[in-house]
This record gives C-alpha cells, sequence and structure tokens, in this order.
C-alpha cells in the first residue's frame, strides 16, 4: 500500500472520499486538494455512483442527491468507468474476499485501470483483508494522511 496520493496519477475511488468532501468532513480538504487536483485522472465506477446517491439521498433527501450527483457527474473531475473487464475482476475480487461489492468495484477499477486504490476509511473488512493477504493493486486510506483517526470503521 502507498502511503502518499501524490505518487499516483490516476485513482479509483470510493464513494466515501466524494462525500468527505461535499458533507464537509475533515477529510474534505484532502480529498479538494489532493484527490480532486489538477492533471490527476480519478475515476469512479457505477456501483460507487449508485451508492454516492443513496448515501446523499437518505442524509440530505433525493432532490439534494439529484443535483449534487449531477454536479459531480458534469465537473469533469471524475470520470465514471464501467466495462465488462471492470465487472469480471470486481467478481473475482468478491469471489476471493470478505468485503463489500462497492469495495470490490474500486478495486476492480483501480486495476483495470492502471490505478491507485482510494478509500476515505480503514474500514474493518477492508483492513482485516489487507493484513491477511495483500492487494494486487495499490490501496491507500486517507484517514492514514492525516495521522488521525476519522469517523466509524477506521
Amino acid at each position: 500500500m502507498k502511503g502518499k496520493l501524490g505518487e499516483s496519477e490516476a485513482l479509483s475511488i470510493d464513494s466515501g472520499v466524494v462525500l468527505a468532501y461535499l458533507l464537509g468532513e475533515d477529510l474534505g480538504k484532502l480529498v479538494r486538494d489532493e484527490v480532486l487536483s489538477e492533471g490527476r485522472r480519478v475515476h469512479f465506477s457505477r456501483t460507487a455512483v449508485s451508492e454516492l446517491f443513496y448515501i446523499l439521498c437518505r442524509r440530505r433527501g433525493e432532490r439534494f442527491a439529484r443535483e449534487t450527483l449531477e454536479a459531480v457527474l458534469r465537473s469533469g473531475r471524475v470520470s465514471v468507468a464501467a466495462s465488462d473487464d471492470i465487472d469480471v475482476e470486481a467478481g473475482a475480487y468478491k469471489c476471493a474476499r470478505s468485503i463489500s461489492l462497492a469495495d470490490c468495484y474500486v478495486l476492480a477499477v483501480a486495476k483495470v485501470m492502471n490505478a491507485t486504490a482510494v478509500f476515505a476509511r480503514r474500514e474493518a473488512d477492508m483492513g482485516k483483508e489487507a493484513d491477511r493477504k495483500p492487494f494486487d493493486v495499490d490501496v491507500l486510506f486517507l484517514e492514514n494522511m492525516t495521522g488521525r483517526k476519522q469517523g466509524k470503521g477506521g
């Protein structure tokens, strides 16, 4: 696992990364300055799009979720990556690992797009799997870059 975001030009991000920014969490400044910075290719899976929508919808309502998601997708800062190869890789991760399907998609996009997989927090299942057997892509948890734990699951 890499320790610095600056080492990778391409990123595959989890919905929690965008949520940290949109909801004004402590990690939001790091997301703005490092993840969504100029010159970086940032990829998002279709699963992450859906996950971002439903979390925003539950927290702030459907209208807010739709408007915010549309703005994120129109911004040009994040591209949605979808392909049969990504679906198969996500399935392979899910077959081999005890992690959520959404996390498998972040890893699959990273593998297919030759990117670093970026998560806001090291949740218990991801941590356990990383400790059990290293992932075959670079994985970075933003909370590790701040020197302190952030929110749940860290």
